[in-house]
């Protein structure tokens, strides 16, 4: 038996550090020498963890397994929980890695093997992860015991008829699941190798282990600048075309959501990914000795563990991410966040970025912030996120819409939780602009502008509208029209001037998008600073 491939690189790229630091020791056309195996220790050090991975291995009815994937996959995945742990480890958290099933008679990992009800077609790259989610979920239901976390990890047969170019089936992260898929080289023995079954080794090993960090919670992101040359490629960066070939490794800001997340944990609790609320209270930034520095307040329904931010070039997001250079501090007492970003790691210092504030709770949630802001001649304008001193809306309520959706209350404008909205009637019915809201303060109250905060799904986003104020909700008398932009920043709309009521009218134009509905996530106000 081999030894662990991870641990065994890490070895050698290390004695290759101490020979020479030179970049070119690590090109991709060099070969990466394998000792010889000296044989698989007993035991697994993280079968004792109380959450472990599922790993499945799912079969459509018109197929067969691929031949001994029960040793192959095993050999994989206790190799990838080296790595994970040789990467926290290093980034202060010790040697954690995510738990799997052991089975306690013979120490071999239990993959459970699932006949899908039907045919391969019914499972294709586009759209087949979804379906086989949905027959995994009713598996589980009639096996509960089966099902030892909320991440699963998904294999399916190559469908293509060659096993020298492998695809067809779902390969990628979707929530707390994600795929990959089993040829017949799939096989650790390859990974490493200056050959053609070597690059596909780290297309489908590397990319099953970047697609487990997905299912493990984390995003994408890039390695900061200066540590390509030692640390090499950020896994959920490019890592899935350097893992096992090249220096491939889990950056600070990913390795706190593992640490934070079910499997890797050695405590029980019962409020797992349940729903958290992190509302920043006080944001500034600014631009000191070539750094992007972020402070601030904010406030918590949970106990935040760390506090990551991205920097993302545009086009952003989604899968337009793997650019992002990303941070990580931990809180400052319960309720402040500082967090410095060298523009040094950036690669480009020039156009628009989203800046996304991450705050990692212990109980496995993040709660996510974006920001828009650009570079202009090379200096960032981060000035943009700063914050006012919002108004205290304790006693505030709506009290008059003319459309919500069952799901979209107008009041959850008002609850500080970002991800819930209130959304205009779409499901039955789709309402067209002009749409309305009345704000009561509770009392007359001084203004001097409002404070708006848009959901991450853009489409339909307040445009134009119009404020209307009263100080009996009957008589009203306009405050003006005014334009939100379609960004995530919140957007403080200053009126002509201060001024004093109870009520506030919002009456919308149009959309982002043109769209008949609309929706708005916060609304908050501010007086004079």
């Amino acid at each position: 038996m081999k030894t662990k491939f991870y641990l065994k690189t890490v070895c050698l790229f290390a004695l290759l550090f101490i020979v020479s630091c030179s970049k070119d020791q690590f090109s991709e056309t060099e070969e990466v020498l394998v000792p010889e195996a000296v044989g698989k220790p007993v035991g697994n050090e993280w079968e004792d963890n109380p959450y472990k991975l599922n790993v499945v291995y799912f079969v459509p009815n018109d197929m067969t397994p691929v031949s001994n994937y029960e040793s192959r996959i095993e050999e994989i995945m206790f190799d990838a929980q080296e790595f994970f742990a040789v990467n926290l480890d290093r980034e202060g958290y010790g040697r954690t890695s995510f738990g799997l099933n052991i089975r306690k008679n013979n120490g071999k990992l239990n993959i459970i093997t699932v006949n899908g009800q039907q045919g391969k077609s019914a499972y294709p790259y586009s759209g087949g992860g979804g379906t086989v989610i949905n027959e995994l979920e009713a598996y589980f239901n009639q096996h509960p015991n089966e099902k030892k976390s909320e991440h699963t990890l998904v294999f399916l047969p190559s469908t293509s008829g060659d096993p020298l170019n492998p695809g067809g089936v779902p390969f990628y992260g979707l929530g707390k699941y994600c795929f990959a898929l089993d040829y017949e080289y799939f096989d650790l023995q390859y990974l490493g190798e200056n050959t053609n079954l070597g690059d596909l080794a780290t297309k489908w090993i590397g990319g099953m282990v970047h697609e487990l960090g997905h299912g493990l919670n984390a995003p994408h992101n890039k390695e900061w600048s200066s540590l390509q040359a030692t640390l090499g490629t950020a896994l959920m960066g490019s890592g899935n075309f350097s893992y096992g070939k090249n220096p491939t490794f889990i950056t600070a800001s990913n390795a706190s959501i593992f640490a934070n997340s079910q499997p890797f944990r050695n405590d029980t609790r019962s409020d797992w990914y349940s729903g958290v609320t992190a509302n920043i209270t006080k944001l500034k930034g600014s631009v000191q000795n070539n750094k992007i520095v972020i402070s601030g307040n904010f406030s918590s329904s949970g106990t935040v563990s760390a506090i990551n931010v991205w920097h993302d070039p545009y086009p952003a997001g989604g899968n337009k991410d793997y650019d992002a250079p990303s941070f990580t501090s931990i809180p400052i007492g319960s309720d402040s966040l500082y967090i410095e970003s060298p523009l040094s790691e950036f690669y480009n210092l020039d156009g628009q970025y989203q800046l996304r504030i991450g705050f990692i709770h212990e109980n496995g949630s993040r709660v996510t912030r974006a920001y828009e802001y650009e570079f202009v001649n090379g200096v960032p304008n981060i000035e943009v996120i700063n914050t006012k001193d919002l108004l205290d809306r304790s006693a505030w309520s709506i009290i008059e819409v003319d459309s919500e959706e069952d799901t979209g209350a107008a009041s959850q404008m008002l609850d500080g939780d970002l991800s819930s909205v209130w959304h205009t009637e779409w499901k039955s019915s789709l309402p067209d602009h002009p749409h309305y809201f009345v704000l009561d303060m509770g009392v007359v109250t001084s203004v001097k502008g409002f404070a708006f905060e848009n959901r991450s799904n853009l489409n339909g986003a307040i445009k134009d509208f119009e404020m209307f104020k009263s100080d009996d909700g009957s008589n009203w008398t306009s405050l003006g029209t005014y334009s939100l932009n379609q960004v995530q920043n919140i957007q403080y709309v200053d009126l002509s001037a201060t001024q004093s009521f109870r009520y506030m009218k919002l009456v919308t134009q149009n959309s982002h998008g043109d769209f008949n509905y609309t929706h708005l996530a916060e609304l908050n106000a501010y007086s004079d600073q």
